[in-house]
């Protein structure tokens, strides 16, 4: 049993995969309280569904791209529901704050936002996203290496962009061309 939030059907809004018309399933729970928080679902009402539970809403979506996401998905060891989903030829992607990576061994895509910048994972992930706002300070996002795609994603608010966090991040991947832009498509597109 895991304990489901919401099932939602929409596009990926961030990272990599933005674009693609994903079924979300979000997950109770976090091992932090960050006050940038913009989705404070995961600390409300949730259901305990089974797998085949899940398997049957997910069912109603014609997308077999799955988005695992929270709070904090990793709080769940996931790797047996990932495999359930993966033989129902499900392609499951999962969001992280990198709690426990070990978790979601089985994902096929880990997008790993760390919170802790004093103490960044190397390994585990197949992209990084930093929430940057022009408070952010820098200098261990700029000294972080990696060979995978590392984004630098704008603070917005719970519903819509914060223009000047976005015109910040521009200013700054354009400066440091490593970097990629996430904005949060949904929030520009007024989608979920």
């Amino acid at each position: 049993m895991l304990n489901v939030v919401e099932i939602f059907y929409s596009i990926q809004g961030e990272g990599s995969q933005v674009g693609i018309p994903c079924i979300f399933i979000r997950l109770h729970g976090c091992n932090l309280s960050c006050t940038f928080c913009d989705e404070s679902l995961h600390k409300g009402a949730y259901k305990p569904l089974g797998f085949e539970d899940i398997l049957a809403q997910i069912k109603a979506y014609p997308s077999h791209n799955i988005v695992i996401t929270g709070g904090e998905p990793t709080l769940y060891d996931l790797n047996g529901f990932i495999e359930f989903l993966q033989a129902h030829m499900y392609l499951v992607a999962v969001e992280t704050n990198g709690y426990n990576f070990s978790n979601i061994a089985s994902a096929n895509w880990v997008t790993y936002s760390p919170k802790d910048w004093n103490h960044i994972e190397k390994y585990g992930f197949d992209e990084v996203k930093f929430i940057v706002s022009v408070h952010s300070k820098l200098e261990k996002v700029l000294a972080f290496q990696s060979y995978k795609p590392i984004f630098i994603q704008p603070q917005n608010e719970k519903d819509r962009p914060n223009f000047e966090n976005v015109a910040f991040c521009i200013d700054f991947v354009k400066k440091h061309p490593r970097f990629i832009l996430s904005v949060q498509l949904h929030k520009f597109l007024g989608v979920e």
